[in-house]
């Protein structure tokens, strides 16, 4: 699937107000900004997806969301980041704590936030979570390195919504259901999984075969949406500056509605040092998400 061109358009996607799909797109700390959007959208429209579909930290935020604990997470992250304070931990080059404090950062703030919740997940909507594996004949390191430069390029270089550079490749991306998670450690597994990037997390296996950030064949996860007539919400983390802010587009029986960050978010993916920032984030999402209002909803159309 290259990037969609055709029959974008930047008018109100349609008059109802009910996605039926959402798609939360991956970005690290970036996704921030989903919550930001949601907290201001989501009762006011009444977003109650039927499924979900997300990868890497989007997975984690969409699954915070879905729990009720999404401005929890945003204050547990801040406090965390400040306690952190710097992104490489040059003190451990000759020890035996991590160079990289993310992975520890995650993993913790997703034991401490997901007590409690996980049976609310289930019960809220279904969510695919996607990762991805390499080709059969690449495996390893170099298999990670290959797929850094894939992600690299398409962030910095193509800048496509969908680009199909790891697909070329033999990269393929998997969907699993939280449904299927036996327990809250499984969901935290799957969600590692789903956002192995190496050195800042380490290697990962889901059923035993190796895995990558399921963002390197497509970081917005559209694959994992069920077939057939629907309204879809693509949440995005990055500025697209070919597009506008939010624009809709027919994909056969389905129209997808896109919304992006109204500028560039002043936090990087693995920025986990930096509260205010998260802050920002937060903050442009929700205003982002009242300019949606505005332009989108009935009652936002009637003033």
């Amino acid at each position: 699937m290259g990037a969609l061109a055709p029959q974008v358009a930047a008018g109100r996607p349609g008059k109802g107000s009910m996605f039926d799909q959402v798609v939360f797109a991956g970005g690290g700390v970036r996704c921030t900004w989903q919550i930001g959007f949601w907290e201001s959208v989501a009762n006011r429209v009444r977003l109650r997806p039927k499924i979900v579909s997300a990868v890497s930290a989007g997975a984690m935020v969409s699954s915070l969301i879905l729990m009720g604990k999404s401005l929890d997470a945003v204050e547990y992250f801040a406090e965390a980041f400040e306690e952190n304070g710097s992104n490489i931990h040059w003190g451990n080059l000759f020890r035996k704590g991590p160079l990289f404090p993310h992975h520890h950062i995650y993993r913790n703030g997703m034991r401490r936030l997901f007590e409690g919740g996980f049976e609310r997940l289930r019960a809220a909507t279904e969510l695919r979570i996607a990762v991805s594996h390499s080709p059969q004949w690449l495996n390893g390191r170099l298999a990670l390195i290959i797929g850094a430069g894939i992600d690299y390029s398409d962030t910095f270089l193509t800048r496509e919504l969908h680009p199909n550079t790891a697909r070329r490749l033999g990269y393929q991306q998997s969907f699993y259901s939280v449904r299927d998670c036996s327990n809250v450690g499984d969901l935290q597994r799957l969600i590692l999984s789903s956002s192995c990037t190496p050195p800042f997390t380490p290697r990962q296996q889901h059923r035993g075969a190796e895995v990558l950030d399921g963002g390197i064949v497509d970081s917005v996860p559209v694959a994992g949406l069920d077939p057939g007539p629907s309204r879809v919400l693509i949440l995005l983390t990055r500025r697209y500056p070919q597009y506008p802010s939010c624009f809709t587009c027919q994909k056969g029986e389905q129209l997808w509605t896109y919304v992006q960050p109204s500028r560039p978010l002043p936090v990087s993916v693995w920025d986990f040092s930096n509260p205010q920032r998260l802050w920002q984030a937060f903050d442009a999402g929700f205003a982002d998400g009242e300019a949606f209002l505005a332009a989108h909803s009935p009652e936002g159309s009637a003033k």
